[in-house]
């Protein structure tokens, strides 16, 4: 694997986690008629490239360390162990911001309710399952990350090309999930996942370049079918961006380092820091308050980082 191509998925990383920022705070503060908000309209893509990331990066991991079913809990406890307790700490940082606001005048009449059958809910990551709303609408990426980590722990061994017709039979099966109208699990998001299956065993010479390419033009194909033009063009930006894109940029890949950080708690720094300023200046520039916050919620999410995200992964690979 060669380390630009490494580099330029860290660096989409910090891409996408910006746009899906940006979606969520020009959609929540602009009016429907704002140019910003329209540039910024389907930042929300942004999770389904997430997806084809962990498509590739996820198998390339367990082919790494040499993966077999005997080591499924020992891979599935690494996982968890390196993206659980950020998870946990921005659910926390939510009460957290919410207790702290209540000593300002305009959120003096804030109510703060802890539901505990709601937190197992989070926890367990089933609220999709249960019709239970998601504290933050994020979370429900989390869910569906977890879920291929299951699906990954019982049939990498099949996609790796050894048997190519057993691997093409799995991976159409994956990618027809789609049709079981199951928005709430990783089936329905086969085709961004298989995508990302694809350029990983191109990566490693399990399929020729040739090869590869025909299979990811039929999935870009399915992915049309299946979902429609925005999904497909989030779909070919991330393949090539991954696939082409040979410079390396610093801040980018500095952002690509903390993007996970950034994507938790980006709500509760970002949304917090401009509503309360709308709260006390409803007559400042929305736009500005935006740009203003994103380097705040950076700020914010490198300190999240290195206390909280950081010593995840280095209790991951204690297991």
């Amino acid at each position: 694997m060669q380390k630009r191509h490494l580099d330029s998925i860290d660096m989409l990383r910090g891409i996408v986690a910006l746009l899906v920022c940006l979606y969520h705070f020009t959609e929540g503060f602009l009016p429907i008629e704002s140019n910003f908000r329209f540039v910024f309209s389907r930042g929300y893509l942004g999770v389904e490239i997430f997806f084809v990331i962990s498509g590739f990066v996820i198998p390339y991991t367990m082919y790494k360390s040499h993966y077999n079913l005997k080591q499924s809990g020992r891979f599935m406890l690494k996982r968890l162990a390196r993206i659980e307790p950020p998870y946990w700490c921005s659910i926390v940082l939510i009460f957290i911001i919410d207790y702290f606001s209540t000593f300002f005048r305009h959120y003096k009449d804030k109510v703060i309710s802890i539901d505990f059958k709601d937190l197992l809910f989070h926890v367990l990551h089933i609220n999709d399952f249960v019709n239970q709303a998601w504290m933050k609408g994020i979370y429900w990426s989390l869910a569906i990350e977890i879920q291929y980590y299951l699906l990954m722990a019982l049939i990498f061994p099949v996609l790796l090309f050894n048997s190519k017709w057993i691997s093409y039979v799995v991976l159409l099966l994956f990618c027809l999930g789609r049709w079981l109208e199951w928005d709430h699990t990783v089936f329905y998001y086969g085709c961004h996942f298989t995508i990302g299956i694809l350029l990983f065993n191109g990566h490693i010479g399990k399929i020729s370049e040739k090869h590869l390419w025909i299979l990811i033009t039929l999935l870009f194909v399915l992915t049309y079918w299946c979902f429609d033009i925005y999904h497909l063009s989030a779909v070919v930006f991330a393949v090539f961006f991954i696939k082409f894109f040979s410079l390396t940029i610093q801040p980018l890949k500095f952002l690509g380092k903390i993007s996970y950080s950034f994507y938790l708690i980006h709500l509760q720094v970002g949304w917090s820091m401009i509503d309360a300023c709308l709260r006390s200046y409803p007559n400042e520039s929305r736009i500005q308050l935006i740009l203003l916050a994103i380097p705040c919620v950076v700020i914010a999410s490198y300190f999240f980082f290195v206390l909280i995200e950081k010593p995840s992964h280095l209790l991951a690979r204690k297991f």
